[in-house]
């Protein structure tokens, strides 16, 4: 994982696996990802494997900006993950560029 901070856009990027065994560690270390009017692009192109855990952590991460008034969009998703965002029809959820 790489963070870059630009004036209003903290971008990370996110590499290797989205999955049961690695949500719980990578949610505790982005605890202090969201700050309060910065816009925060999460870069999942570096992600090799997602289930179904690694789109919860996706759920959780909006959370924590929409409580953190940090304005939120995921961009370059694998295909595994959007497969399982479409397939719960949650389109109109997870905001994807």
């Amino acid at each position: 994982m790489s963070e870059t901070r630009e004036s209003d856009v903290h971008t990370v990027q996110v590499e290797g696996q989205l999955d049961a065994e690695s949500v719980p560690t990578r949610l505790r270390n982005s605890a202090d990802w969201f700050e309060q009017g910065r816009d925060t692009v999460i870069d999942l192109s570096g992600v090799t494997r997602a289930d179904s855990a690694g789109v919860a952590l996706l759920l959780e991460w909006i959370r924590d900006a929409d409580q953190a008034g940090s304005p939120l969009v995921f961009a370059n998703a694998p295909t595994q993950m959007r497969a399982i965002i479409d397939f719960c029809a949650l389109d109109d959820v997870i905001p994807m560029r």
